[in-house]
């Protein structure tokens, strides 16, 4: 598969768009294989398509793509926080609104033209940081993510300044990918 897949992108790159939206749509109706399949295709996805998806800067594909990946793996574990992200979600709403209103005003006031977006952690992020960090869902908190889009370089900075005037940064979880992007490209900054 794995063979196959790298002479496809030799030749042509859409081969791996359509490939990824093909394992999409398997992982969205694998309920409907045999269940022995469930874990073989969910584990390949899990290592082959969504880190293929995470290379190629498609973030949504990757998240759905490990969402789904977690819940024929780890069945109850996705169960469970289904259950325990759905029952916060409305509070979530609300924290982010709070969150997003000062923050909007400020940069304005700074005249910062920013896309302010909430968002919250999918499933699988969630897992890996309760298993890597040892910790049960309530404990686990930043669940959420607030996501400042700018047009230029320099308004990034900014923002971040912006950001820890108002809130007090911890400091060994602060990222530049601006300076130092990922190697898929990526550039934001992280606090």
């Amino acid at each position: 598969n794995w063979r196959r897949m790298l002479l496809a992108i030799a030749q042509d790159l859409r081969v791996i768009l359509v490939k990824l939206a093909d394992r999409l749509h398997n992982m969205r109706t694998l309920n409907f294989l045999p269940e022995e399949k469930h874990a073989r295709i969910a584990r390949e996805t899990l290592e082959i398509y969504a880190p293929l998806a995470h290379r190629f800067g498609i973030a949504k594909v990757k998240w759905e793509l490990e969402d789904l990946a977690l819940k024929y793996l780890e069945p109850e574990a996705y169960r469970d926080l289904v259950v325990r992200v759905a029952r916060k979600r409305p509070e979530r709403e609300e924290f982010l609104e709070r969150l997003t209103e000062p923050l909007a005003r400020r940069l304005e006031k700074q005249n910062i033209k920013a896309e302010i977006k909430g968002r919250a952690k999918h499933f699988y992020s969630i897992f890996l940081k309760m298993k890597s960090r040892e910790k049960d869902f309530e404990e686990i908190y930043d669940l959420m993510a607030i996501r400042v889009i700018v047009p230029r370089e320099r308004d990034c900075y900014e923002a971040l300044g912006i950001v820890h005037s108002l809130w007090r940064p911890v400091p060994e979880r602060i990222k530049d990918y601006v300076a130092a992007p990922k190697s898929n490209h990526y550039r934001s900054l992280h606090t």
